[in-house]
């Protein structure tokens, strides 16, 4: 039996086949101009807009959706796998499991890429781990690539899109710069990475989402056979573990400053695991245990701070992060289309595609899927570049947009399934997403 959505979408195809073409427009893709049809265009949720569009002449399927984040009825939250670091889940099995009253799933998207085990130079160890930040309900998943994985010939997020959510009702999607750091005491040192490992004169941090009885992990670095420097997991010995809690009245979030309380430390360690603990903190060398963690006891107090710094409209924001996802390369900033829509192969090639941006007052979060398949009822979609994915949303407002994972990761869920036809038979599952709930 065919879902009610899914009738209402074959009742809307339908009607516009035969002749319903008021809500026709031109758009204006690379110079030329596309008659850009919507078929569906229904409210969610307050604040919450969905369309369904079709360009017959390109042609492309396109799903749309327009959030008003600064709506008290909306809240957008970042999904993690099984709120795990590490891992895929299906979009309408993560809307099922979030779901509760006054917290009901209305539309969502696939976010991050995440490391396959055959993308060097990891080797497989970091595989299933989403790239570029991650931020759940103000608590870090992954770090932004200002450190490990920077793309872009090693410029990180001053390249990549980051986009985040505050609790006040704004969005920031654009490149950034970020950073995470510990004091303790006088000492004030970087944290390279989050629920991963460190390799030798790094530290990195672990908390929740790397699960209570999961090892840590260091990393040393060999030579392969091509004689290509390669990551694999080290044995324990070389590193200092700090095991803290969150302070009374703490809680976690993005860029402010979080206290916690040094419950345990251990020497001559690495793959210990953290337990009912808050958060561990793994320096590997001999930096950490002879200099910044030497004189560390249990009682001690640490903060930690995680934040994007943003250009927005000219002004450096650094807003404090409910929610972030990362993306690869910006392709749209302050409506004008970037150079990285045309210098990255990825972004150039026709396919399936996955954008996130904003409005220029920050208010409205853009989310858009594009097809390279064709839909039963919709028809053919060719797929397209980033330039023309960024051209369409520029056309219904939006400011800046960067480019998210795509191909058989591009899908978009509305009331609990997934509306757009992916390039593979069944949609895939996913490492995270942003999902839109409503509070009626």
């Amino acid at each position: 039996m065919k879902s009610l959505y899914t009738k209402i979408a074959i009742s809307a195809a339908l009607a516009f086949s035969i002749g319903a073409t008021a809500a026709a427009e031109t758009v204006n893709i690379g110079g030329s101009d596309y008659e850009m049809n919507t078929v569906i265009d229904r409210e969610l949720a307050p604040g919450v807009q969905y369309l369904r569009l079709r360009m017959p002449d390109y042609p492309l399927n396109i799903n749309l959706l327009k959030v008003d984040v600064s709506n008290p009825k909306v809240k957008v939250e970042t999904t993690v796998a099984k709120e795990s670091s590490r891992g895929t889940e299906l979009l309408t099995d993560a809307a099922s499991r979030l779901a509760s009253d006054g917290h009901k799933p209305v539309a969502a998207a696939n976010g991050n890429f995440w490391a396959l085990s055959s993308q060097t130079p990891d080797g497989g160890v970091f595989s299933g781990i989403t790239r570029n930040a991650s931020v759940r309900n103000g608590k870090i998943v992954t770090e932004s690539n200002q450190y490990l994985d920077k793309w872009g010939n090693g410029v990180g997020t001053t390249r990549s899109g980051v986009v985040c959510i505050t609790d006040d009702g704004k969005v920031y999607a654009d490149s950034c710069t970020s950073a995470i750091r510990v004091t303790i005491g006088n000492k004030k040192m970087p944290v390279h990475l989050c629920n991963k490992g460190p390799k030798p004169g790094e530290l990195c941090m672990y908390n929740s989402f790397y699960g209570e009885d999961t090892e840590f992990m260091p990393i040393r670095v060999v030579d392969n056979a091509d004689n290509k420097k390669w990551y694999e997991k080290a044995p324990a010995g070389k590193c200092t573990e700090v095991l803290l809690d969150l302070k009374e009245g703490e809680s976690w979030m993005g860029g402010r400053e979080i206290r916690f309380q040094v419950k345990e430390v251990r020497s001559a360690a690495g793959t210990g695991t953290l337990g009912k603990h808050d958060l561990a903190l793994v320096g590997n060398g001999n930096m950490y245990s002879e200099y910044y963690f030497k004189d560390v006891r249990p009682g001690d107090e640490v903060t930690l701070e995680y934040h994007w710094t943003f250009e927005n409209n000219g002004v450096r924001v650094q807003p404090v992060v409910a929610q972030a996802i990362g993306g690869n390369a910006m392709v749209m900033r302050a409506g004008e289309l970037t150079i990285h829509n045309s210098n990255e192969d990825y972004n150039s090639m026709v396919y399936s595609r996955t954008g996130y941006g904003c409005s220029e007052d920050n208010k409205t979060l853009y989310v858009i899927v594009i097809d390279k398949s064709t839909d039963p009822v919709y028809g053919k979609s060719a797929g397209c570049s980033t330039a023309v994915m960024s051209e369409i949303a520029r056309h219904f407002g939006c400011w800046n947009l960067s480019n998210f994972d795509a191909g058989g990761s591009a899908e978009m869920m509305v009331d609990g399934e997934i509306i757009n036809k992916t390039t593979e038979s069944t949609p895939r599952p996913v490492a995270n997403a942003l999902m839109i709930f409503s509070a009626e």
